[in-house]
């Protein structure tokens, strides 16, 4: 059995950010997934845009590098507060860079067991093509985006009531859209809204990537909790089903969507909001509007609160975040489990608070904090910070 110093569940954009984290701290990574390769929601949701805040894109250290990749990739395009390139783009470039960083990876490997003793995390076991593969490791990052290696060590969870769950969407792309004119699609949608077939989605979001005459909408729209098995598998074909009586809008009321076709369907439904687990320390909505930062800070926090309600896009609680709030150590590291720390949407955070972390930039930040406390053995807060300042780390934004 292979023993590694920091195993990573999970490789979409947070367990990415975790894996190189890790590595540059000089930790032997092995970097795990479920699906057949690097990027998670990111890729396979068709969601291949770096969103959140520009400087914390670019100054952060895994995400400037991840720019320079998709530069020499030529599938880098600043737009508004957003770098937006193609799935298969960031993908390469991901890949690149883990294999730079000489990050071991392990694909489909579904989790099945997570084996602790002791409040310590000894080994994990994968299904892997019809093989079950054991790994042991020193310390751990759960990455997954839904909590299921933190769920099979026995942590606590924290799942979100309906309302606060937002939507979840089933991304798709359209081609022949001709002169697309985001502002004018923006205030044509909002004219016509009352004849769009999705009764909750009130806002036009979509964009094209590197292609202009190809865009991904994001349109689609289900109420819902992604962490009841049977109820997530069954919004792929509500999600699915809404996407015919949307090109019919699109093509009667949209300018230059008269031709559009689709082009792709995302394999996999998009979650924001899933499930947090139970750490240390909760990020709670009284910290975005706390003119005192927080204890012990990570990583930084976003510019609002809210968006993607159930019942429209506006959330009755969406604000924009007025304090100093930033991620505290004690939100990554999981309170039942002491070699585990979690990265990206699922950490400890008041489910009203998760749109502060939830974004590409924030799931980035937290995971390479993350990554870099396994690979230092989960120190105390100083030697923690000497080196995320040694790897241009951000701890907190100007909002």
């Amino acid at each position: 059995m292979k023993k590694y110093d920091c195993i990573i569940a999970g490789a979409g954009v947070a367990g990415f950010a975790a894996a190189i984290g890790a590595a540059r701290a000089g930790a032997k990574v092995l970097l795990l997934d479920r699906l057949p390769c690097v990027g998670g929601t990111a890729v396979y949701a068709v969601t291949p845009i770096l969103s959140g805040w520009p400087k914390a894109v670019l100054g952060n250290a895994v995400g400037g590098m991840l720019a320079e990749e998709l530069k020499k990739l030529n599938a880098y395009e600043w737009r508004g507060n957003k770098i937006v390139t193609n799935e298969d783009a960031l993908q390469a470039a991901m890949m690149n860079l883990l294999q730079q960083h000489n990050v071991e990876m392990l694909f489909n490997a579904e989790l099945c067991e997570v084996r602790v003793a002791d409040r310590r995390v000894e080994s994990v076991t994968v299904l892997c093509n019809g093989s079950k593969v054991q790994l042991a490791g020193a310390n751990f990052v759960d990455a997954t985006g839904d909590g299921a290696f933190s769920i099979l060590a026995g942590a606590e969870t924290l799942v979100p009531s309906d309302d606060e769950s937002m939507t979840k969407t089933l991304m798709f792309k359209v081609r022949n859209v001709k002169d697309f004119n985001r502002e004018l699609v923006i205030k044509t949608f909002a004219e016509n809204v009352q004849h769009f077939p999705v009764k909750i989605q009130d806002s036009f979001m979509g964009m094209p990537l590197t292609d202009p005459e190809e865009v991904v909408l994001n349109l689609t729209a289900v109420p819902g909790n992604a962490a009841d098995p049977v109820k997530f598998s069954a919004m792929y074909k509500e999600l699915f089903d809404q996407i015919a009586p949307i090109m019919d809008f699109m093509r009667k009321y949209i300018p230059g969507f008269a031709e559009a076709v689709v082009s792709k369907v995302a394999p996999q439904v998009g979650v924001r909001y899933c499930r947090s687990v139970v750490c240390r320390q909760r990020l709670t909505v009284e910290d975005m509007f706390n003119p005192v930062m927080t204890d012990e800070p990570v990583a930084f926090c976003g510019s609002f609160i809210g968006g993607h309600f159930i019942k429209q896009f506006e959330s009755p609680w969406g604000a924009k975040v007025t304090g100093n709030p930033t991620v505290p150590y004690g939100a990554l590291r999981v309170k039942a489990v002491d070699n585990l720390l979690v990265a990206g949407k699922i950490i400890d955070v008041e489910p009203r608070a998760i749109s502060a972390v939830r974004l590409v930039a924030g799931c980035m930040a937290t995971g390479q904090a993350a990554g870099i406390a396994a690979a230092l053995g989960i120190p105390e807060y100083t030697a923690l910070r000497a080196e995320l300042e040694k790897q241009n780390c951000m701890f907190w934004l100007e909002q």
